[in-house]
């Protein structure tokens, strides 16, 4: 969820009303000054969060977190379900925690790791936000029923 700040000076009359020529088609830099003045993108932790769930699974072996009741797993991951987070946002600054399920045989310290670098960098391109710290948490090591094999 993204909340936008209004413009300075209130919005503009619909419908063509006060237009001069060819106002509908100036680009955004024609409509208001220096674009730093008109306002702000304001992104909730929430909509952070879900750059966070994308950028870790875009990352091979990845699958979602097993839910867990007083240590005991309950069931078994959804192999192409997505991962959990929670983020921490002051300003520009983020903390990360994901929870989500590595499949075996992965290794898990390079999936982590390419999650870690997959979190920073896609928060950076989409949404301008430098990463302080990512948190991983395994919840479970799956075998991809995929690729099992079947001694007979």
């Amino acid at each position: 969820m993204t909340a936008v700040q209004a413009a300075p000076g209130g919005r503009r009359p619909a419908g063509g009303e006060g237009r001069e020529g060819g106002d509908a088609h100036r680009g955004a830099s024609d409509r208001g000054g220096d674009p730093g003045t008109r306002g702000g993108l304001e992104l909730r932790d929430r909509a952070v969060a879900k750059l966070v769930v994308a950028a870790a699974g875009e990352v091979q072996d990845v699958a979602s977190p097993v839910p867990r009741v007083l240590r005991q797993a309950l069931g078994s991951p959804d192999l192409d379900g997505q991962v959990k987070a929670d983020v921490s946002v002051a300003g520009d600054l983020v903390t990360v925690r994901v929870s989500l399920s590595v499949r075996w045989p992965a290794p898990i310290l390079e999936v982590a790791e390419a999650v870690r670098q997959s979190v920073t960098q896609r928060l950076a391109e989409l949404a301008g936000l430098r990463v302080s710290h990512v948190d991983i948490r395994v919840t479970a090591l799956p075998a991809d029923r995929r690729t099992r094999r079947r001694v007979q």
